[in-house]
C-alpha cells in the first residue's frame, strides 16, 4: 500500500537524520529542529485519522456459499468491531480505541455540508495535516463543539483557524465557548446538562496498598458533603488522629460512608489445587497455632509450622476485591481484625477455593471426578466428559456464575476493563457443542460478546482460565484470569527497623555495584586537597541506608552537621538524614562566591 511505503521511507530517513546528526548547533536551530518534528507527528496523525476512518468503513459479509467477503461502505460508517482491531493494532485499551475511533471519523469523515455523514470538523483535520494543529489541542475543540450541529462547528472552526498556530488548549478552549456564546448559547447550557447527568465516581488501584477516587458531582451535593468531610477532618487533625489535613479528609470520607451502611466481608483462603480439600477451613486464616506472641498473623500455609516467622501487623498483604480487575494492598491487621470478628461471631465470612497451580485461576472442585486428584478437579486438558447431547443446561448454576466471575473479574477481550458484574457469560464454544462449564465460560461485556460472533474472529480458552484471541487482520492476543494464588507481601519495614539489635533497611532488588574506577575514589577518597581545609569528598548516608558521596568545591563551603543528631555524630537510627545545610566556612573567606 502506497500509504504504508511512504511512511516506512519518512521513518527510515527520520532515524537517520536523528542518528547523524552532530551535537553542535545553536538553540535557535533545535528549536527549528523540535517544530519542524512536531509538524511531522501532526501529518502523521491526519494520516492515522483518515487510516481508522477507512478501516472502520470496512464491514465482513457472509456469502451464500460460506465465505466472508468486505464490503466498502462510506466514510463515516462506523463498523461495530472497528474499535477492537484498532485496540490491537495500537495496543491500547478498549475503551480508548472506541474514543479513538470515535475522533478519527468526526475529523478525517466529514461529510459534504446538508449530509448525514457531516460533522463540521474537517477544517480541524486539514490543521493538522498542514502540520498547524496537533491532535491533543483538535480533541479538545471537538469535545467542545460535540453537541453542535455541523454548521455551527464548522463555522467556530473557521473562526479559531488563525489562532492555531500561536495559542494552546486552554486558550483556544476559551476562546472556543465564547464563539459559542455568542453563535448559539443555547449550546452551552445543554453541555452544562450533559455534565450534570454524567457525574459520578471511578475508583482504581494506584500505589501500593492505595486506592484512587475520582469523582464528579453536581455543584450543590459536592458542596454540602464537603462541607461534611472538612469539619470532621478538622477535628480529626486536632485529635491528632491524622497527621494532616488532607489524610484527614480522606479518612473521614471513608468513615462517613462506612458509617451509614453495613458492609459484609467475606474472605476467601486461596490453595493450589493440589492441596487437601480438609486445609481449606475457616481456621486457615487465624487457627490457633497461628497466633504469636504479638497477635500477629501468619500466611495459612504456614500455620502449621514451628518455624514459621510471625507477621508483621504493618504489612501489606495483596489481595483481589470481588469487583476489581487489579490485585490491590490491605494492611494484613485489618485482615486479621475481620478473621478474628467473623470467628468469634460465628459468622460464615471465611471460606475456601482452590486455583490453577500454575496461573492462579479459580477452579471448579464440585465435579464428579475431583477424587482423583486429592478431592480437588484440576483439568490439565481440554474437557472432553461431556457430549455433544451431554452439554449440560444452557444456562449455569448461580454457583457456577459467581464462580466464573470471580476468576474472570472482568470482561475478557483483550484490553477492556468492564467489571465481571456488568459482563455476560459467554459460551466459548457455542452450545450444546460446547458444555456449560468453567472450562468453555467467560465473562464478556455485551459489545465485545457480539463482536466475538463476527466473521473473522475465534476464541479459545485453554485449561488454566488463559483465552486466546485472534481478529480478523491475524493478530493474536491473550487474555489472563485474575491470579488469586500468587499474592505478594510488602513487609512493614518500619518495624523491622524498630526491633532490638536489628539492622534491617530497605534495600532494592538489584546489588549495589558495579562500581566504576570514579565511583570507587568517590566513597573511598577523603583526604582534603593539598593546602586547603576542607574535604573534597563527604561521605553520608540517606534515610534509606545508601551511601552517598559529595563532590564539594573548594571555595570555602563545608557540610553543617544536623543539629538533631546524637552526641555520637549520627541520628539514633544510624542514618544521616537528607537533608543538609551548607554555610561558609568563615565569614571573612575572600575566595569567589560559592555559586
Amino acid at each position: 500500500m502506497e500509504v504504508v511505503a511512504v511512511c516506512e521511507s519518512v521513518l527510515a530517513e527520520l532515524a537517520g537524520a536523528i542518528s547523524t546528526s552532530a551535537l553542535t548547533g545553536s538553540r535557535e536551530e533545535w528549536a527549528a529542529a523540535v517544530t519542524a518534528a512536531q509538524r511531522v507527528i501532526d501529518v502523521a496523525s491526519a494520516v492515522q485519522d483518515a487510516a481508522i476512518a477507512r478501516l472502520a468503513a470496512i464491514e465482513p459479509e457472509w456469502l451464500e456459499d460460506g465465505t466472508v467477503t468486505e464490503s466498502h461502505r462510506g466514510l463515516g460508517h462506523a463498523a461495530l468491531d472497528a474499535p477492537a482491531i484498532v485496540s490491537g493494532v495500537l495496543n491500547v485499551a478498549a475503551v480508548h480505541a472506541e474514543r479513538r475511533v470515535r475522533a478519527a471519523l468526526a475529523l478525517a469523515a466529514d461529510g459534504p455540508a446538508g449530509t448525514s455523514t457531516a460533522t463540521g470538523l474537517g477544517g480541524l483535520h486539514q490543521a493538522m495535516a498542514t502540520g498547524r494543529l496537533d491532535a491533543y489541542r483538535a480533541s479538545v475543540v471537538a469535545e467542545e463543539l460535540v453537541e453542535a450541529p455541523p454548521e455551527v462547528a464548522a463555522t467556530v472552526v473557521a473562526a479559531l483557524e488563525a489562532h492555531f498556530d500561536s495559542e494552546d488548549a486552554a486558550h483556544l478552549r476559551r476562546r472556543c465557548r465564547r464563539v459559542l456564546t455568542r453563535i448559539s448559547p443555547d449550546l452551552l447550557v445543554q453541555r452544562a446538562r450533559r455534565a450534570r447527568q454524567e457525574c459520578g465516581l471511578r475508583r482504581w488501584a494506584d500505589e501500593p496498598g492505595v486506592d484512587r477516587w475520582v469523582g464528579t458531582f453536581p455543584s450543590e451535593e459536592a458542596a454540602q458533603a464537603w462541607a461534611a468531610i472538612d469539619a470532621l477532618a478538622r477535628t480529626y487533625v486536632q485529635d491528632q488522629v491524622c497527621p494532616n489535613l488532607e489524610r484527614a479528609r480522606a479518612k473521614a470520607l471513608t468513615d462517613l460512608v462506612a458509617g451509614h451502611a453495613t458492609i459484609d466481608t467475606v474472605l476467601t483462603v486461596t490453595v493450589p489445587a493440589t492441596v487437601l480439600p480438609e486445609t481449606v477451613l475457616p481456621e486457615a486464616v487465624v487457627p490457633d497455632n497461628a497466633r504469636r506472641g504479638g497477635g500477629d498473623l501468619v500466611d495459612a500455609g504456614d500455620a502449621g509450622s514451628a518455624e514459621a516467622s510471625p507477621a508483621g501487623e504493618g504489612d501489606l498483604v495483596e489481595v483481589t476485591g470481588p469487583s476489581g480487575a487489579h490485585p490491590v494492598y490491605v494492611a494484613r491487621s485489618w485482615l486479621t481484625t475481620t478473621a478474628v470478628h467473623a470467628n468469634t461471631a460465628g459468622r460464615t465470612a471465611v471460606q475456601g477455593a482452590v486455583c490453577h497451580p500454575a496461573t492462579g485461576a479459580l477452579l471448579d472442585d464440585t465435579t464428579p471426578d475431583h477424587a482423583s486428584t486429592g478431592g480437588l478437579n484440576v483439568p490439565t486438558t481440554v474437557d472432553h466428559r461431556f457430549a455433544a447431547d451431554e452439554s449440560g443446561p444452557y444456562r449455569p448454576s448461580r454457583r457456577m456464575a459467581t464462580r466464573i466471575k470471580a476468576r474472570d473479574r472482568r470482561c475478557r477481550f483483550p484490553g477492556c476493563t468492564i467489571a465481571a458484574t456488568f459482563c455476560d457469560l459467554d459460551h466459548v464454544r457455542p452450545w450444546p457443542h460446547g458444555p456449560t462449564h468453567d472450562t468453555n465460560l467467560l465473562t464478556l461485556c455485551r459489545r465485545h460478546h457480539r463482536i466475538k460472533q463476527r466473521p473473522g474472529w475465534n476464541a479459545t480458552l485453554a485449561a488454566d482460565g488463559v483465552a486466546t484471541w485472534t481478529d480478523p487482520t491475524g493478530r493474536v492476543r491473550t487474555t489472563h484470569p485474575a491470579d488469586a494464588l500468587h499474592t505478594s507481601v510488602l513487609p512493614d519495614v518500619n518495624r523491622a527497623r524498630a526491633a532490638p539489635g536489628s539492622t534491617s533497611r530497605a534495600r532494592t532488588a538489584l546489588p549495589d555495584g558495579p562500581h566504576s574506577e570514579l565511583e570507587f575514589h568517590l566513597e573511598h577518597l577523603t583526604a582534603p586537597l593539598p593546602g586547603h581545609h576542607s574535604r573534597p569528598v563527604s561521605i553520608w548516608r540517606d534515610h534509606h541506608g545508601n551511601h552517598r558521596a559529595e563532590v564539594l568545591p573548594i571555595t570555602g563551603i563545608t557540610l553543617l552537621e544536623p543539629a538533631d543528631l546524637s552526641p555520637t555524630g549520627v541520628d539514633p537510627t544510624g542514618h544521616w538524614p537528607c537533608r543538609r545545610t551548607r554555610r561558609r566556612a568563615s565569614r571573612h573567606d575572600d575566595g569567589p562566591p560559592p555559586f
